[in-house]
Parts: structure tokens; sequence; C-alpha cells
């Protein structure tokens, strides 16, 4: 039973709020399951986990995204070194 979390743990462990996992929750975006219906929401990990993967956008893929970090990081001041 180790490798299901509730949606506090799984907060704390994504960085995600609590509320925006309900959210997701709702709309199906991941599995869940719910042992008692009066009980907590657990969510096992590595359905999690293969959720957040499928959505992880990568950099060199988005053209759109890889121009605007140029474009930002081009626009920064450079710092002096002490």
């Amino acid at each position: 039973m180790s490798d299901y979390v509730t949606i506090k743990v799984l907060a704390q462990r994504s960085s995600m709020s609590e509320r925006t996992l309900r959210k997701f929750i709702r709309c199906r975006e991941f599995p869940h399951y719910r042992p008692d219906p009066k009980g907590k929401i657990l969510i096992r990990l590595s359905d999690f986990d293969a959720w957040i993967e499928s959505r992880r956008v990568r950099i060199e893929q988005d053209i759109d995204a890889k121009e605007m970090l140029e474009l930002l990081f081009a626009s920064e001041p450079k710092r002096k070194s002490a």
C-alpha cells in the first residue's frame, strides 16, 4: 500500500496545490481510488508519474517555447562580478 499516497502527500511531492490536484481528479486526468466512499482519495505514484511525464513539454521540440526562452535570456542584463 506504500505506493499509494493521499492528495496532501502528492501536493508536497509534486509542488502542486491540493486544489489543483483535486481539479485534475474531478476532470479524470489520472486514475485515483477511494476505497471508502467517505474516505481519503488515494493516488498510485506510478500512475501520477506517468501522467506528469505524458504532459512534459520538451523545450527542444517546442519551437515557440525555445524562442521565448532565448529572447528572455538575451534581454537579461549581465551581472558584474565582484
